[in-house]
């Protein structure tokens, strides 16, 4: 993810602040420049205590430039975006979020959890966790070659492997198909993201023609049994990605109960897969073919 921050250790490098309140895409007039870099030159390096902003409206400019520079939220108290959350998870882990690693990112966010802790956490919490989890598997496809869409004059702009998601903008007409859609043939993939407890509003998110599920899940009886395997297959998923651990007690239980020829998709390919296999996956028939996954 995108930061423009000076002082952020993963991001794109820029010497100064001055070169960043110049960038032509933040439109910052002059008066503002002034009033920003007076604001942004007493953050310092990653790490002091957050500064407290004045009283009154967040200037557009100052909104423009925590977008570009979400570092900014460990510095400033201001309530942290998810998309800026998502970056500091990165911050932590010293990567880019890809499949091997996005469990890892989860944690370090989970209010309950937090190992590894944020190496620089935000001022102020405010994100939802719905939103973190969506962002969470966008940057995982952004990292595996299936780039994120953004919305055109008149409607999203495709790409042979892209992503939009159905929860912003112009597109949130059809958030009740899912979360995140990604083009595929002879039917789009529709991601349907979760966190932590699958329930029956995951079953019925599937959109009975190609889901796939990604969450965090930590649940394993809520997937094990033959009903179960069969309810998801009949609302149209085809792949389920959850923690390694979590896989591991569903595929055993599954075994046991002499229940293996229940856990594969339409397609004859697992149903239930580990996060590590999701970016690579959906990499392989974006643009393509869905009925290969």
């Amino acid at each position: 993810m995108e930061c423009l921050h000076p002082s952020c250790p993963v991001g794109s490098k820029n010497s100064n602040w001055d070169d960043v309140l110049e960038l032509p895409e933040l439109r910052i007039g002059s008066a503002a420049k002034v009033a920003l870099k007076a604001l942004l030159s007493q953050c310092g390096q990653l790490g002091a205590r957050a500064l407290p902003l004045p009283v009154g409206k967040i200037s557009a400019p100052l909104i423009r430039v925590l977008g570009k520079c979400p570092c900014l939220y460990t510095q400033l108290d201001l309530k942290v975006t998810a998309a800026a959350v998502v970056h500091l998870c990165e911050v932590t882990l010293g990567a880019k979020i890809t499949s091997s690693n996005v469990y890892q990112a989860f944690q370090v966010q989970h209010p309950g959890i937090k190992t590894p802790a944020f190496l620089h956490p935000p001022a102020k919490e405010g994100a939802s966790g719905g939103d973190i989890m969506e962002l969470l598997c966008s940057e995982v496809l952004q990292n595996s070659g299936v780039t994120l869409v953004g919305e055109g004059k008149d409607w999203p702009e495709w790409n042979a492997k892209c992503h939009i998601s159905l929860n912003r903008g112009k597109m949130r007409p059809l958030k009740l198909y899912g979360d995140i859609l990604v083009p595929c043939a002879p039917h789009n993939l529709l991601i349907s993201v979760k966190s932590e407890a699958a329930r029956e509003r995951f079953v019925v998110s599937g959109n009975r023609l190609e889901s796939v599920g990604f969450g965090f899940f930590s649940q394993p009886d809520e997937f094990w049994t033959k009903g179960r395997m069969s309810m998801l297959k009949r609302w149209g998923f085809v792949a389920v990605y959850m923690p390694k651990h979590t896989l591991e007690k569903v595929l055993e239980r599954i075994a046991s109960s002499g229940l293996t020829a229940d856990s594969f998709n339409i397609n004859g390919k697992p149903l239930y897969r580990p996060l590590e296999d999701f970016g690579s996956d959906i990499e392989r028939v974006a643009g393509k073919l869905s009925d290969a996954i």
